[in-house]
């Protein structure tokens, strides 16, 4: 079994700063704020995971995968990501201090008994933080929950998976 989860990035900036002045009219020094606001650039995105941080499945299920993926319907605090991996579309959401977070990455499920006892449902989500207009770093977080006498192929039950990726614009 194959598991590969993908995410995405892009860039769009919001600056703002002030001046006070007190009292007596003299100015005073406070810490310009600004907010940078990165979303991604529509079109097609390439992923590839870089390392394993954390596993407790079985080794065979999780491999370094890498792929295509789409970002369309780009917006001013969230984006849609497509993933040529079989998966449904998700919408991930920007936030200026966080990065960006897509909640619901996936919900898969598995029906194994054709083969052997179990049914595997997947979950996962996805979280990184942009490096520039067209380039992101970040992590999946996957759980696997399995019904049936021969879960322990998988590992122990639930098992998980930590990846990191990084995502570039092509």
């Amino acid at each position: 079994m194959r598991i590969a989860l993908l995410a995405p990035i892009g860039f769009a900036l919001a600056v703002s700063a002030g001046c006070v002045m007190d009292v007596e009219d003299e100015p005073e020094t406070e810490t310009a704020e600004s907010a940078i606001m990165i979303l991604p650039v529509a079109g097609t995105w390439s992923y590839g995971e870089t390392s394993t941080v954390s596993t407790t499945c079985n080794s065979s299920l999780t491999q370094i995968e890498d792929g295509p993926f789409g970002v369309s319907a780009v917006l001013s605090t969230s984006f849609t990501v497509t993933p040529n991996d079989g998966t449904a579309p998700f919408i991930c959401k920007s936030d200026t201090t966080e990065g960006f977070s897509c909640p619901n990455r996936a919900s898969l499920f598995f029906d194994f008994r054709a083969n052997f006892d179990a049914q595997v449902t997947v979950r996962a989500v996805a979280s990184g933080k942009f490096l520039d207009s067209r380039h992101a770093r970040g992590k999946q977080d996957a759980v696997l929950d399995c019904v049936g006498t021969q879960c322990n192929l998988i590992g122990p039950n639930p098992c998980g998976f930590v990846v990191n990726f990084e995502v570039h614009h092509l």
